[in-house]
């Protein structure tokens, strides 16, 4: 027993190995006393955290295991509907029908470039969690280079090995079933109460707005896998935090403890945001992380207007970063502009039973217009009046200077969650963001976008901060990134950044993962008013 206890053990882990020989030095216990610090010592021993590296090995298993199950499904299941499948066989008669073992085995023998492929993509990266959208592309990419590699071998050996017809339906089926295969895995780990990703402690150097805002977002989006454990700061602003999903975070001590707080916390990570710190403190800071192999990152001063095009120049070894004007202009805009014209017409002839049914409720409910129309600042600050279904009573806007008082929103916006002028039509169809489907016609005449910004009132406009006037450089939109990431619980600022974020980002795929989550977030009924 002496020898567990000097190996490292405790006397509750040494008596859970099974030795029950008294302690020299302490009373011995009763039988009873025994069997429950026996049980207590088990129990401890079953919840011991799992070493961080096996955790990591254990979850890229997981995916690997997955992702070969999905292939394989992918060649057998591609391989019925080309050869089997009664009505695709009669239509698209195949020249020929290959053995699935001469299909099937060069498919499977050349799986581990698929892996690597799925590995560079980043779809085995533990520490994040990519949204079930932003995985099409990774997979989309890492599925083209399998094929295209089995393509280019089969060329240059001269060895078919798919059919052009099957060569369609494995690609469909490959990314499609390692997808279904991620969601799965995904939707089992929440089942079993666990996480897909690495949670890391983290800790935040600077406990002043910009450190307790890094704080919100990483306990807001698990899907980083980063969890705030504290903050650093030898002249914190904030000791305590009265938001709710913060109120358990302190100053954990200054510059001087850093050490021994990564020691102590176990960090795994450290964000350094605006502290007053000096520079060189903070060159200390990060080279204290090195050493002990603890990632460290920046929050960069003006974070609100760098791009991610950015340049940089250097002079003297002084690395001067250019910030560029978000825009999207270019083939970029032309891209836009048949985007929104080719899919506004498509949405208009699916839509039309259902405008035409608000319009008569609206009509029969309360006395007033069907369209409310409304003055509007849209792109480089030219107004147009915007078209949206009348929600409210016919005199909401003279009824609002009496109201102010009642005012729920931050900056300059206008928000009353239960607004006493919205009619009985006006409540379902604001609740499922119907009143905003005559925006359509505005973005057929030119002055809106089907994802953008949101249109802002000139008395709004005249409130801005000048990096506010940034997201006025292109078309206002019928939906954003912001109302897809909070609808209108966003705070005014971050709604901004939001804003900005997709300009400097944009892209048709973007604009695409934002109208599904729309759709989403509409059938939610997530923070409509």
């Amino acid at each position: 027993m002496e020898q567990l206890t000097k190996s490292g053990l405790s006397s509750k882990e040494a008596i859970a190995t099974g030795n029950q020989k008294s302690i020299p030095g302490e009373e011995r216990l009763s039988e009873e006393e025994l069997q429950a610090l026996l049980a207590e010592a088990r129990t401890d021993l079953l919840h011991r955290p799992v070493p961080r590296q096996l955790e990591v090995y254990a979850r890229v298993a997981a995916r690997v295991l997955i992702d070969i199950i999905a292939v394989l499904g992918a060649i057998w299941f591609a391989y019925w509907l080309r050869f089997e499948n009664v009505f695709i066989v009669s239509t698209f008669t195949p020249e020929s029908v290959p053995a699935f073992n001469d299909i099937a085995l060069p498919l499977t023998a050349w799986m581990p470039f698929l892996l690597l492929s799925l590995r560079f993509c980043g779809m085995y990266d533990t520490n994040t969690r990519p949204r079930t959208l932003d995985r099409i592309p990774r997979i989309f990419g890492a599925v083209n280079a399998y094929i295209i590699s089995i393509l280019l071998i089969s060329f240059l050996l001269n060895t078919p090995v798919m059919t052009r017809g099957y060569i369609v339906f494995f690609w469909v089926s490959c990314v499609l079933f390692i997808l279904a295969g991620r969601t799965v895995l995904q939707l089992l780990l929440s089942i079993a109460g666990l996480s897909d990703v690495v949670i890391r402690d983290t800790l935040i150097v600077g406990s002043g707005q910009v450190g307790k805002e890094v704080a919100r977002k990483l306990v807001k989006y698990k899907a980083f896998g980063l969890n705030p454990v504290g903050f650093i700061d030898d002249d914190p602003l904030y000791t305590e935090f009265r938001e709710p999903e913060l109120r358990d975070l302190r100053v954990l001590g200054d510059f001087k403890d850093f050490c021994r707080i990564l020691k102590d916390f176990n960090i795994e990570k450290v964000v350094i945001a605006f502290t007053s710190a000096t520079s060189e403190q903070l060159l200390d800071l990060a080279s204290k992380c090195n050493e002990r192999g603890v990632e460290c990152s920046i929050v960069p001063r003006l974070f609100e207007v760098i791009t991610n095009e950015i340049v940089v120049n250097e002079i003297g070894g002084i690395p001067l970063i250019r910030l560029r004007e978000k825009k999207i202009e270019g083939i970029s805009h032309i891209i836009k502009t048949v985007e929104d014209y080719f899919l506004t017409t498509i949405i208009l002839m699916f839509t039309w039973p259902l405008l035409a049914a608000s319009a008569i409720a609206i009509k029969l409910d309360s006395p007033g217009p069907v369209f409310f129309r409304q003055k509007r600042v849209g792109k480089n600050g030219k107004c147009f009046n915007c078209l949206k279904f009348r929600s409210m009573v016919e005199n909401a806007e003279e009824i609002q200077d009496e109201i102010l008082d009642l005012n729920e929103a931050e900056g300059p916006l206008f928000k009353i969650k239960d607004d006493p002028r919205i009619t009985r039509v006006g409540k379902w169809i604001r609740k499922f963001s119907i009143d905003e489907l005559p925006q359509l016609f505005n973005v057929l005449s030119g002055h809106m976008s089907l994802v953008g910004p949101r249109p802002p009132i000139p008395e709004e406009v005249s409130q801005y901060k000048e990096w506010h006037k940034q997201r006025l450089n292109v078309k206002p939109g019928i939906t954003g990134l912001w109302q897809v990431n909070g609808r209108s619980n966003s705070p005014y600022d971050e709604m901004i950044k939001y804003d900005l974020y997709y300009i400097e980002r944009w892209s048709s795929w973007l604009d695409m993962k934002i109208m599904l989550r729309t759709v989403s977030a509409v059938f939610k009924c997530d923070g409509a008013c």
